[in-house]
């Protein structure tokens, strides 16, 4: 097992006898946890909301997630594609499911994201110049003072750390960036490398490269992604199981399906 290890970079399992076996061409990544609640995740919450690029207003100023609150409640759309929590992106708008992502990368955000980028990147770019200079004088302030330090022989603590260089708040073809992930996502993943760094990739970046090669394998996503289950964890979820355990739990559940498919039967 452990020159297994050594040699693939993988736990052993017992499939590894069977010579036929590719264990990462049998191991099925789920577009769904990949691409919605993975990459389209980290874009929008870890990237654009956590990193300040889409900001909340405040008193005095009308920002770019309320640009994007305003465009939702205008937005129409049929009740079979889905919809969004209002307040996305805060608090109070609760986080994304993954039926709620698919619908927002492929339908609203794809609309509003170049707008938000043609209303606030000039600004953006400009708050960005400000703060590079502001640096420069920090880092010519930090120079001075480990010159007087090192006068001094050293007897005392150095000066703080230099200061960190700021980093863009918003960046000129991050919107054409997100309109190729709603179309191409190895287009997405190379762009971003080169805009973001390779150290802003996650793993599911990688992993998502191989999806195309897993469509061809076993036919579109509809036929292996994760929905069908999950949307069933959500049914049993709410259903009423009274508290059993022991083996009433299964015939309480039962019991609830069945009620609810003949309500819906002679509501139909």
């Amino acid at each position: 097992r452990a020159e297994f290890f050594r040699q693939y970079g993988a736990q052993w399992t017992e499939f590894a006898r069977l010579n036929y076996f590719d264990l990462v061409k049998y191991t099925i990544i789920d577009p769904m946890h990949n691409l919605l609640l993975g990459v389209a995740k980290n874009q929008w919450y870890h990237r654009w909301i956590e990193g300040g690029t889409l900001r909340a207003n405040t008193q005095k100023f009308y920002r770019e997630l309320q640009f994007v609150h305003d465009f939702l409640e205008s937005f129409e759309a049929p009740k079979w594609a889905g919809k969004l929590p209002l307040r996305v992106g805060e608090p109070a708008g609760g986080s994304l499911t993954a039926d709620e992502y698919k619908f927002a990368v492929t339908g609203p955000w794809a609309v509003i994201i170049p707008l938000v980028w043609d209303r606030f990147l000039k600004d953006a770019e400009q708050e960005h110049k400000n703060a590079l200079e502001r640096h420069t004088q920090k880092v010519t302030d930090y120079k001075k003072k480990m010159k007087a330090w090192e006068r001094g022989n050293k007897k005392s603590d150095p000066p703080t750390s230099p200061p960190a260089a700021p980093v863009p708040r918003m960046r000129a073809g991050e919107d054409l960036n997100f309109l190729r992930f709603a179309t191409a996502l190895k287009i997405f993943v190379s762009s971003s490398i080169s805009m973001y760094g390779a150290e802003a990739m996650k793993p599911n970046h990688h992993w998502a490269v191989h999806i195309p090669e897993q469509i061809l394998d076993y036919g579109p996503v509809y036929g292996f992604w994760a929905f069908l289950t999950e949307r069933l964890n959500k049914v049993l979820k709410n259903m009423n199981s009274n508290n059993w355990s022991g083996g009433r739990l299964e015939v309480s559940m039962m019991r609830e399906f069945h009620r609810s498919s003949r309500l819906d039967g002679i509501v139909s």
